[in-house]
């Protein structure tokens, strides 16, 4: 069980505010910004290199903690900018190593997020693939039984799917997607952005080979951190853009050779105090057992929006049977960026999520903008109860 108020006062943000934003950036601890501090003390005081080197095996051990997180070898870990730098390298790894050929198919789930979408429209415009997206079934998870379908024709080159939606709370069944994927011999790339941290994520019982994630959000980590998580057995053969002297060795006036794992999506020029940072987060986060963050957030979470069901012309609109820490909703006759303001006008941190950012799940029933509030294990029963509190009063128009 997690100790709610020991978190709270090793949390400074909390004496600040209702911070309800976890799914955009939450807050970090105090260690977290100790760790990044100390660093940029150090390079203060020796330099960018002579610091670097101090910390080598830190440095190796925050892919380390990273690997015990996801269920993978270190060797499997790279250690990147974002999420999307992260998906960016590994899909143009991909196209570039012969992944893509003319004429093939890339699956998607609806879930699929803007960056993510538009970076696979980058590399089907310039292999000519083609993208087949895969129904869903009526709650808003991934239809499995279409997507075996898709699976069927042998000129599938990668499955892309979203475990989490950053537009509302549903979870996807990406263990049986990976299942599927295996099955078929598919390559099965997963979004992860909005899970890793708040849900258990084990790349191996999921089965995809490509997993990339972000630190800012769930893992309280800073900002300009993520992980990517590549299979050795499909690492070995990508190509990526964008090589160094770290990602690569230059042998002779014509030639060089990749290095190996994910290695080869590690650069030289590298934020080593937010690196650092990282790796604290997710030491923690370990510390406290991801089951039992979980467990913490989803009940928040379902406590919020059993409270909100309840409030006059409020709609929530997650679906799904299994659901995360983000809860969406609406007010009618009320615009979604107007309730965020009047949130924060009284110490209530949210935010809003905007169709744009998730074209595929577009509905009749769903508004262009929904508010999201997404509480984290630090969240307090009262603090939910404060939200409900204003926003009846924004419903009622009190």
């Amino acid at each position: 069980m997690i100790d709610v108020d020991a978190e709270r006062a090793a949390t400074p943000g909390c004496s600040v505010g209702i911070h309800l934003n976890s799914a955009g950036a939450s807050l970090p601890r105090q260690a977290t910004v100790d760790t990044v501090v100390a660093h940029l003390q150090r390079e203060s005081r020796h330099g960018g290199y002579e610091a670097a080197q101090q910390v080598e095996a830190e440095l190796l051990g925050v892919r380390e903690v990273a690997g015990a997180l996801l269920g993978a070898h270190p060797g499997e870990i790279a250690i990147t900018g974002s999420d999307t730098e992260g998906w960016t390298r590994a899909i143009w790894g991909f196209a570039l190593c012969g992944g893509f050929e003319k004429g093939k198919r890339i699956l998607v789930d609806r879930l699929c997020y803007d960056s993510h979408y538009i970076g696979l429209l980058r590399v089907a415009e310039a292999v000519e693939a083609t993208i087949d997206v895969v129904p869903s079934e009526p709650d808003g998870t991934i239809d499995l039984g279409a997507l075996e379908l898709a699976l069927a024709f042998d000129n599938v080159a990668l499955v892309a799917a979203t475990h989490v939606g950053t537009h509302r709370g549903l979870v996807n069944p990406v263990g049986e997607i990976g299942f599927s994927c295996r099955r078929a011999g598919v390559p099965f790339f997963l979004d992860a952005c909005q899970s890793v941290g708040q849900l258990p994520v084990d790349v191996g019982e999921i089965g995809c080979d490509v997993l990339t994630a972000t630190g800012r959000k769930w893992l309280r980590a800073p900002r300009g951190t993520g992980l990517l998580y590549v299979h050795n057995d499909l690492a070995r053969r990508l190509r990526p853009l964008g090589t160094d002297g770290r990602s690569s060795e230059w042998i002779d006036r014509t030639d060089y050779r990749f290095a190996t794992g994910a290695d080869r999506f590690m650069e030289f020029e590298a934020p080593v105090a937010n690196i650092l940072g990282l790796g604290e987060a997710i030491s923690h986060a370990l510390d406290l057992g991801v089951a039992a963050i979980a467990e913490r957030v989803q009940e928040l979470a379902e406590y919020l929006r059993t409270s909100l069901s309840t409030l006059e012309g409020l709609t929530v609109h997650d679906g799904g049977t299994v659901r995360s820490g983000i809860v969406t909703f609406s007010i009618e006759g009320t615009g979604s960026d107007d309730i965020a303001r009047r949130c924060g006008l009284s110490g209530i941190s949210v935010w809003t999520s905007q169709l744009s950012a998730a074209l595929l799940d577009a509905s009749p029933l769903r508004p262009e903008v929904v508010v999201r509030a997404s509480p984290h294990y630090f969240n307090t029963h009262a603090e939910l109860d404060r939200l409900a509190d204003v926003l009846s009063d924004i419903s009622t128009g009190t």
